[in-house]
């Protein structure tokens, strides 16, 4: 392939692609309905998300009251079952110290009965050894006294001891009969309380197994609580998206707006010299405009730029004439009606191409009196205040009169100015 047919290529497929291109702009271009329809359905859409939004709420803050009677009744389980707690651990006290007085008893018997196995085998031996030496071995030690005197004493000796031994065994004996009975009550005793303790932890358990079905029913209500504000989140989530695409076609749609004011801006015929100081009963300014409210207790509420991005001027009426709503709206210069229609932000809005590239705009009307493409003149009544679109404060059933201000502004070339130099 040769360099110049190569080059004729190139260029071909360029210039294709420019036309395909431009083709695609302009297939991309939308109209200002287009986008007001996009606007309207961004905006009902979004209405809906956040009616579901508030519906979400609605259920959780209802399955946050059921939570709360729920986490109550658990609380007053756990109260009541602490009670029993104490109870048994009181109850275990008891039986800890009943079995120590029987643990004592034990070992005391134990060593009685030692004492009485040791005299036993005592008794036992002696016993034993009487026995192997005979009846003589007594009568050898009586008889083997130095003299009577010694012989009674010798007697009562062997008396005693064997009196002795007998009462030895004998009290032993009656020591341990005590205790027996001693630890035969200490037992009833201890089986008492432990009775009383088992019905105790009986109740207390009965109270854990109602405590355990309403703990069930707490983590299904708390189920449904993730469930519902994970629901609300992703509704959120939604709203916002739609609200940013909502904010986005109405930008686009003050874009296209101006564009167009500004290719529809033609010289218009007639109007107010630039030099006139009054037209009839109205000051004109410099620039041939007059105040659209012609009321004697006109005041400003909001400058340019009184809030944050507010590009106009306020006007409201005050003192004698009270009420600012449904006071007249006159046409600032004479002009062409551009378009007299409700926006969005501006509610009932009157927008008059005076030529030239400068529009006025009359915005938050109760009523529009003149339609597109109506010629106006100057001081020519073409609405009336009202509180249509986004006003503060908002109207209510008891105050359906609120908000009422006229917000007048000024376009040049598509580019909203401030209105003040072009006033009176």
């Amino acid at each position: 392939m040769s360099k110049q047919l190569f080059n004729r290529i190139v260029c071909v497929c360029t210039v294709c692609a420019l036309l395909l291109s431009a083709t695609s702009f302009s297939a991309f271009a939308r109209s200002l309905d287009d986008i007001q329809d996009d606007i309207d359905k961004y905006s009902g859409q979004l209405e809906d998300s956040q009616s579901t939004e508030d519906e979400y709420a609605a259920q959780l803050a209802e399955i946050q009251a059921d939570l709360d009677v729920i986490n109550k009744e658990i609380a007053k389980l756990n109260q009541q079952i602490a009670d029993k707690n104490k109870i048994i651990n009181q109850y275990q006290e008891e039986i800890n110290t009943l079995q120590t007085q029987i643990d004592d008893a034990e070992n005391r018997q134990k060593e009685l009965e030692e004492e009485i196995s040791g005299t036993y085998e005592l008794l036992s031996e002696r016993l034993c050894a009487n026995y192997m030496a005979g009846e003589t071995s007594v009568l050898e030690i009586l008889l083997g006294a130095g003299d009577f005197e010694d012989f009674l004493t010798r007697l009562e000796l062997v008396k005693q001891i064997s009196e002795h031994d007998a009462s030895l065994v004998s009290g032993l004996q009656e020591d341990i009969d005590e205790l027996n009975q001693t630890k035969e009550k200490l037992d009833a005793d201890k089986a008492a309380v432990e009775e009383k303790q088992n019905t105790v932890k009986t109740e207390r358990d009965a109270i854990a197994a109602d405590r355990n079905e309403v703990q069930k029913a707490r983590n299904l209500q708390t189920s449904k609580e993730n469930e519902a504000e994970q629901k609300k989140l992703n509704q959120a989530a939604y709203s916002d998206k739609l609200e940013q695409m909502l904010n986005d076609a109405k930008e686009e749609y003050d874009r296209e707006k101006a564009k167009e004011m500004v290719s529809g801006s033609g010289s218009i015929s007639g109007g107010s010299s630039g030099g006139s100081s009054s037209i009839g009963n109205y000051p004109v300014s410099s620039k041939g405009m007059i105040c659209p409210l012609q009321y004697s207790n006109v005041t400003i509420s909001a400058g340019w730029y009184g809030y944050a991005n507010h590009k106009g001027i306020d006007f409201i009426t005050r003192g004698a004439t009270g009420n600012t709503y449904g006071k007249e709206i006159r046409a600032a210069a004479d002009g062409v009606v551009y378009s007299a229609e409700y926006h969005y932000s501006w509610g009932n809005n009157v927008y008059i191409n005076h030529g030239n590239g400068v529009y006025t705009r009359y915005a938050h009307c109760s009523r529009m009196i003149v339609s597109e493409g109506d010629k106006v003149q100057q001081g020519q009544v073409i609405a009336y205040v009202g509180n249509t679109g986004n006003v503060s404060p908002k109207p209510t059933a008891s105050n359906p009169h609120a908000g009422a201000h006229l917000h007048f502004e000024v376009w040049v070339n598509g580019t909203r100015v401030n209105p003040s130099p072009w006033l009176p």
